[in-house]
């Protein structure tokens, strides 16, 4: 790469990124390479706003976003607004799609379980409003996803565990979806089988096995909701994630159990496939896996994340509200999203 992009290359990634070896690798593999580092979790307007200033002072042909969802949505962001030459991160979401050459964007994720890497959605947030937006460009898929190993040997054990929470969540939520199809059923349950078989091993020392297998778990649950869009277990998170700060993956793992028997009569066949696949007979005893899995390691009920029981009503209606909740393949009604939140208290 080095003589082929000169100076036009810019890594966005966390802070702590600059104290490790792959960083120096790149400073001196790369000459002139530009680094951003100012990293929202959940990433605003605000935070994106700056990344994008950033970005405009150089404008790079290469963007390389190494690290979990909020750098690669970010990095995204800010290769939406370089390709439609405007610089206001807002006005991004009333501005038409457009076919022109954009910036390579390679990405190479840090936990296993964003799926941003092989999709073509960011995710940003109006922390004023507690609303959450969704860039949607199909031009923005990432050119090209990498997976390295290494950069998640240093990962917390419950920033582990949350961002396996999200992929199970995507592959459950492509399964359950109405824009499915065969393809991305079949990787979702691969995600899901491999989740459920591993998730055990995430441990402070996590076997390097196991970790290789949850990473591909995490590209397959990626890869099918990348054709489905997420469902009503997103349009539940967003709220509780907004409004009570439940990190993303924990708060999209949550509805899962219930929404997993509101759908059943739905998805026999793939219900059937999963179960022959993990060698168990029920919705009850798949969960109990995945309990087992976590159990005393992360909290996972709302009460333990400060909701209150009066709380659940205005909750319900907040979740409907997400465009999300019309992907289910199950229509909820308000009842229903009630009696989910009151199964998860």
């Amino acid at each position: 790469m080095k003589g082929q992009v000169g100076s036009s290359i810019l890594l966005i990634s966390y802070d702590w990124f600059k104290e490790t070896e792959a960083y120096r690798d790149l400073e001196g593999g790369m000459e002139g390479i530009r680094s951003f580092f100012d990293i929202e979790e959940n990433p605003s307007f605000e935070s994106c706003q700056r990344a994008v200033d950033f970005a405009f002072t150089f404008s790079p042909e290469v963007i390389i976003a190494i690290g979990g969802g909020s750098v690669i949505d970010t990095a995204k962001a800010v290769r939406e607004a370089l390709a439609k030459n405007n610089r206001d991160i807002r006005a991004l979401f009333g501005t038409p799609n457009t076919p022109k050459p954009r910036a390579m964007l390679i990405a190479a994720p840090t936990t296993h379980g964003t799926g941003s890497e092989v999709t073509p959605w960011a995710t940003i947030w109006d922390k004023t409003n507690k609303i959450k937006h969704s860039l949607s460009d199909p031009g923005n898929f990432p050119d090209f996803a990498l997976y390295c190993p290494a950069l998640m040997e240093s990962l917390p054990l419950f920033i582990a565990l949350s961002s396996t929470l999200d992929a199970l969540s995507h592959a459950f939520e492509a399964i359950w979806n109405k824009n499915r199809n065969p393809i991305s059923t079949h990787y979702a349950i691969k995600a899901v089988v491999m989740i459920v078989s591993h998730l055990k091993d995430l441990n402070e020392r996590v076997p390097a096995d196991a970790r290789k297998r949850l990473i591909e778990a995490s590209m397959f649950a990626g890869l099918a909701f990348s054709n489905t869009q997420t469902a009503a277990a997103h349009a539940i998170s967003y709220p509780l994630s907004s409004y009570f700060q439940i990190p993303h993956g924990l708060a999209c793992a949550l509805p899962l159990y219930p929404l997993l028997k509101i759908n059943e009569k739905a998805i026999q066949s793939e219900l059937q496939d999963l179960f022959e696949r993990l060698k168990i007979t029920s919705i009850d005893e798949l969960w109990r896996r995945v309990r087992d899995g976590i159990k005393g390691r992360i909290s996972f009920s709302l009460s333990e994340a400060g909701v209150g029981k009066d709380d659940l009503g205005w909750l319900a209606d907040l979740s409907l509200k997400q465009s999300r909740m019309g992907n289910n393949i199950v229509d909820l009604s308000r009842e229903d999203v009630r009696w989910i939140l009151e199964m998860i208290f």
